[in-house]
């Protein structure tokens, strides 16, 4: 039994060291809940920390006004600064508007509804951020804003083919999520594809995250050179895909990821 109590004693002493850490994750948690407000053992049990840890959490984030009582109850809901600063960063950082432009031109040229992801290294995931809808009546929705697994779906092959070897191998050989009866889960004929996908410069799947969607992506490469940020493509209904035109979509695709790369970069194409 005292081996136990110790070893939960050393864990709470543990996570006490790391007020920011364990501060940033209760912000992370509160922004990403469809919830509004939050009690504190709700808190504590996400953090699993003790109650006693978490108020001592909150009332440090309240005193900065990164997050504020709820109107009725002992509950907390993120504060006026919080959202303050997240104006400002969205303000003076609007990623969408990087790629924006550049996708609606896209649609244009191709006909197809097009989008773009962001890649997260610490999460090994990526997430759609910004979509610009096909002017066809059927078309297929992306979800947004959500994280999403790198194995299954062109955008996410096209970023994971880009990272170091290790990052490939260590998903490779980790849980591979079959999203679609044709999402590819053996380890090694994804690094084999992902050979493939880096020798073209872009990716190519059929149903692979949703059934009865084409998707060609291409990586987009963030500010220090080489390295992934994220991916632009298309998706297509399969019924629509013309098989003739794959390397002329896939053109398409890698000029407009390569001139969202250049936003980013702030370096210019020639046109």
């Amino acid at each position: 039994m005292s081996t136990t109590t110790d070893a939960v004693e050393s864990s709470e002493t543990s996570r006490r060291r790391q007020p920011l850490a364990r501060g940033i994750e209760l912000l992370t948690y509160m922004v990403e809940s469809p919830k509004d407000a939050h009690g504190v053992r709700e808190l504590a049990g996400r953090l699993d920390v003790s109650p006693s840890t978490a108020h001592r959490l909150i009332t440090d984030l309240e005193k900065l006004g990164l997050v504020r009582r709820a109107e009725v109850g002992t509950s907390y809901r993120l504060g006026l600064e919080f959202l303050r600063l997240a104006w400002l960063t969205t303000d003076r950082y609007p990623s969408q508007e990087l790629a924006l432009g550049v996708l609606h031109e896209l649609v244009s040229e191709t006909g197809e509804s097009a989008f773009s992801s962001l890649y997260n290294e610490q999460r090994r995931s990526m997430m759609f951020t910004t979509a610009v809808e096909s002017p066809h009546p059927l078309r297929y929705t992306l979800p947004l804003q959500q994280w999403l697994p790198l194995h299954g779906g062109a955008s996410g092959l096209a970023i994971l083919a880009y990272t170091p070897d290790e990052v490939q191998r260590e998903v490779a050989y980790g849980p591979l999520t079959k999203l679609t009866p044709d999402t590819v889960t053996d380890p090694e004929s994804l690094l084999e594809r992902l050979a493939e996908i880096r020798r073209d410069g872009y990716a190519i799947t059929h149903s692979e995250r949703i059934e009865g969607a084409v998707a060609i992506a291409a990586p987009v490469f963030g500010l220090t050179p080489g390295s992934v940020a994220g991916a632009a493509g298309i998706s297509i209904p399969e019924f629509r895909f013309d098989q003739s035109k794959t390397l002329e979509l896939a053109h398409a695709v890698r000029r407009a990821a390569d001139r969202i790369s250049a936003n980013i970069s702030g370096q210019r194409l020639d046109a």
